[in-house]
């Protein structure tokens, strides 16, 4: 059975923040975005469009940024609301 202790906050290390270089690059972009453009993103080669829009959700809910995304079946498209 593991050992459990309960510590204050200032005890803990740091928790990792650790983002891929895709969530980096990712960031970067929509946070340049202005309020008349929008990000079009293209999936890698044999990627799917729907994995591709889930993991740009994922990215952009833990920043905590306001987005509304979409796509017409070829591209993933961002925009800063």
């Amino acid at each position: 059975m593991p050992d459990f202790h309960v510590i204050s906050a200032s005890e803990a290390p740091p928790s990792p923040t650790r983002q891929s270089p895709y969530a980096i690059e990712l960031l970067k972009h929509v946070n340049g975005l202005q309020k008349d453009q929008v990000l079009r993103v293209t999936p890698d080669e044999g990627k799917s469009l729907r994995g591709l829009r889930a993991g740009i959700g994922r990215i952009i809910k833990a920043a905590g940024i306001q987005v509304k995304t979409w796509d017409d079946g070829t591209h993933a498209y961002i925009m800063r609301t």
